[in-house]
């Protein structure tokens, strides 16, 4: 009895009250370095071992590579075996990587991907832990929850511990699917809930009507109370070396694979990334690119000048705020729909100003319909400001004697010139042009890598000689 007073997961609240009592099939713990998320899993598995005796287990623990097991499952699943006094009532076999817990007969195995076919052969699964997941491919995903099947007494589960080091990895559209927005995520996803800001949920359902849940928690190094001062100072010491490794491991939220030179490389996601909210008592600037693969793009700003304030040294300075984005796929990816959505979304009682592309000035091959903006213009009720340039700024030159159009966005993106921007979470595909657009030949965007809709709507906007250009001027820096 003694020895069972010791069975407690020492862990931390957020995954007491979400893991704990849990059963649906999908469990993700995603987040930055020190979350506690790995012990906590580890523990969790571990209890079910131990106490579940009137059903036979085996999990199956995996890694990408098959040695790199043991310095990261196999201790840990050691190191709490010897906390909990359990240590000797356990069956080790060290080179097949396998834990028997005698007294009931429950096992864990574990495996890595270097030989996808020799998971085929696992036969029996009740639940599987990944730990280190986006070292996976899809592939492999599907491969090991296919494992996962036949009647059992306990709820089926696959465990999923990871860092999120990548935007661009599969495993985003698994956790976060509501990033894409309402519109945009599959059909199959259902009843996203959010239980807290940090910990959400939804339904997966099948043609058939089968339904899935996932349920996801996202947590930092602020979410672990068994961290001590030395660690955290340590953690935010290296953070402070790259934006990339501070949003990734001390924020815990979504990082980037860089393919190249940065095209916007002043942007910062944790200095530019802000809640902000519509106000109507402004006007509403739109701003807006044509291509219609994949989609047809605007963005929707306010700004006002703001006078006797501070920030980042101005007195006086631009507040430029993108409140929102519009992507629409096909078969929404059209001029009219592009004009259509601004009012759809917002109160335009205050006036709009439109800008965009110089090439929607050209004819289209629609009947009695003179030019694209013309098009789009037939979307509105309200008539705009136009602000659509007769051709688009340059890159070596926005006017004579000023910065080029890559240069020009990297100093608004810096500070040092008067204007502070802000951009909603909400605009997803622009905020991944900025981090993902890369440099191409004599510094322009390579579209071959991303194609930047976005951001060239904004630029539109900014390189405009009635809201910004002048800032451009080289005696204005």
């Amino acid at each position: 009895m003694a020895k069972r007073a010791t069975l407690t997961i020492q862990t931390n609240e957020i995954y007491t009250k979400y893991a704990g009592g849990y059963n649906g099939r999908y469990l993700f713990y995603f987040g930055g370095a020190g979350s506690g998320k790995s012990i906590d899993g580890y523990q969790r598995r571990l209890m079910q071992i131990i106490t579940q005796s009137d059903g036979r287990h085996k999990f199956l623990y995996i890694r990408k590579v098959a040695n790199t097991i043991n310095d990261s499952i196999w201790k840990g699943t050691e190191q709490i075996l010897k906390d909990w006094g359990l240590y000797s009532l356990c069956k080790f076999n060290k080179v097949e990587k396998s834990i028997v817990y005698e007294p009931n007969g429950n096992e864990i195995i574990m495996k890595g991907l270097d030989d996808p076919e020799k998971i085929k052969s696992i036969a029996g699964i009740t639940g599987i832990l990944i730990e280190e997941a986006t070292e996976l491919t899809k592939a492999d995903f599907i491969q090991l929850d296919l494992r996962l099947r036949g009647i059992t007494k306990y709820p089926k589960q696959i465990f999923v511990l990871f860092n999120p080091i990548d935007e661009d990895h599969w495993l985003w559209e698994m956790v976060e699917p509501q990033l894409k927005g309402q519109n945009k995520m599959p059909k199959s996803v259902q009843n996203v809930t959010y239980l807290q800001d940090n910990v959400w949920e939804f339904d997966t359902v099948s043609e058939d009507g089968d339904t899935l849940k996932t349920r996801t928690i996202n947590t930092n190094y602020k979410h672990n109370r068994f961290l001590d001062a030395a660690y955290i100072a340590r953690l935010k010491s290296l953070a402070s070396l790259s934006e990339n490794d501070a949003i990734v491991y001390e924020h815990g939220r979504w990082g980037r694979m860089q393919k190249g030179l940065s095209y916007v490389y002043t942007f910062s996601e944790i200095k530019h990334v802000k809640n902000v909210e519509f106000r109507h008592d402004l006007p509403v600037h739109y701003t807006v690119d044509f291509n219609v693969s994949p989609y047809m793009s605007g963005l929707i700003m306010q700004f006002e000048y703001i006078q006797d304030g501070f920030w980042n040294g101005h007195s006086d300075y631009w507040q430029v705020n993108v409140i929102d984005e519009v992507a629409l796929e096909h078969p929404h990816n059209n001029a009219l729909d592009l004009g259509a959505e601004v009012e759809k979304r917002y109160n335009l009682d205050m006036g709009l100003f439109l800008y965009g592309d110089a090439s929607g000035n050209n004819r289209t091959q629609i009947k009695d319909v003179p030019s694209v903006f013309a098009h789009l213009l037939d979307g509105l009720s309200v008539n705009p400001i136009k602000r659509i340039p007769r051709s688009n700024p340059r890159y070596a030159k926005i006017a004579p004697n000023s910065l080029g159009r890559a240069k020009f966005i990297n100093f608004l993106f810096s500070g040092l010139l008067p204007l502070r921007l802000r951009i909603s979470p909400k605009c997803s595909n622009f905020i991944k042009d900025l981090k993902y657009c890369v440099q191409g030949v004599n510094g322009r965007m390579d579209k071959k890598v991303r194609d930047g809709h976005h951001l060239d709507a904004f630029t539109y906007l900014v390189c405009h000689e009635d809201t910004f250009a002048y800032l451009a001027l080289t005696n204005k820096k």
